[in-house]
């Protein structure tokens, strides 16, 4: 299959053959190359084009965002150019589809691109995905932008330091350690980030828990145990786990990446969700990413 055109294999080698029996190699040479290179750039358009029609919908469709997902890497140069789109919702779509996918080349373009954003409803929206991504980093200024990120809460008066804060506060919950949760206890007290996720973290942390684990094996399908990390190995079933389940699961095309749609339904008008990206790391999956997804 070359773009959308299948070609026939026997007629394409017979063709290759009468060739290579009538072109010089120098000529053949130019030939071979430049084809390669137009199927290339196909390819790139292509890719450019779904990504471009998958980001009209990336906020709302649930559907649109699992299919960059799938892309993975491969997206990740067309989402890059699509953060500084004029159109915000593309803008900030891109930024999702960057975090979720988590390609270190396109986390530091979102890094940047949080910098130098100067409408607030874009940075806050680019912040709140960006925070989502840093569950595993080591970086001091990630773990900076986070505390901050959460402690402007304090003086949140709207969605554009609230949503961030709350982004950051989920993700220094699935993180652990004493820092975050000195971080999270300071502003849960003063009621300054109000969430029962962020509440149930605390209660996690305080009970040294650690982020959830497996290791693939014989008698567990990758499928099985992810969901068990995901309800048992995290904060969010705590004290709901009977209202707490996994609504939808997608693997990238490797299937060393799972994203996860996470439910806590108490009724049509009490039900909120989260979106949880997994990784495989020497057979092992591990929560890398966590991101507040909608609410009733």
């Amino acid at each position: 299959m070359v773009g959308n055109v299948r070609l026939d294999s026997s007629r394409t080698k017979f063709l290759a053959f009468i060739g290579l029996l009538v072109v010089t190699p120098p000529m053949f040479s130019q030939t071979h190359q430049s084809g390669i290179e137009r199927q290339k750039k196909l390819r790139r358009d292509s890719i450019q084009g779904k990504v471009r029609r998958d980001l009209g919908d990336a906020l709302e469709d649930e559907d649109a965002i699992r299919e960059l997902f799938t892309l993975g890497d491969k997206a990740v140069p067309a989402l890059i150019k699509f953060l500084s789109d004029a159109d915000e919702g593309r803008s900030v779509g891109a930024a999702r589809g960057l975090a979720y996918i988590g390609n270190q080349r396109g986390m530091q373009a979102l890094r940047n691109a949080v910098k130098s954003e100067k409408d607030k409803e874009t940075e806050s929206a680019m912040s709140c995905f960006l925070a989502g991504g840093l569950v595993e980093t080591k970086s001091e200024s990630d773990l900076d932008f986070l505390r901050r990120s959460v402690e402007k809460s304090r003086s949140a008066d709207d969605d554009e330091k609230e949503i961030p804060a709350l982004c950051a506060g989920l993700t220094l919950g699935m993180r652990g350690g004493d820092d975050s949760l000195a971080v999270l206890r300071t502003v849960a007290s003063a009621d300054l980030l109000d969430f029962e996720e962020i509440r149930k973290a605390i209660q996690w942390m305080e009970r040294k828990s650690t982020p959830g684990q497996a290791l693939g094996g014989q008698s567990s399908s990758d499928e099985e145990l992810i969901k068990k990390i995901v309800l048992d190995g995290t904060f969010f079933a705590r004290g709901e786990r009977s209202s707490t389940s996994v609504e939808e699961l997608t693997f990238n095309r490797q299937r060393n990446k799972a994203l996860v749609s996470l439910e806590i339904y108490h009724g049509p008008k009490a039900a909120r969700g989260y979106d949880l990206v997994l990784a495989k790391q020497s057979g092992l999956w591990r929560v890398v990413g966590i991101w507040f997804a909608w609410v009733a």
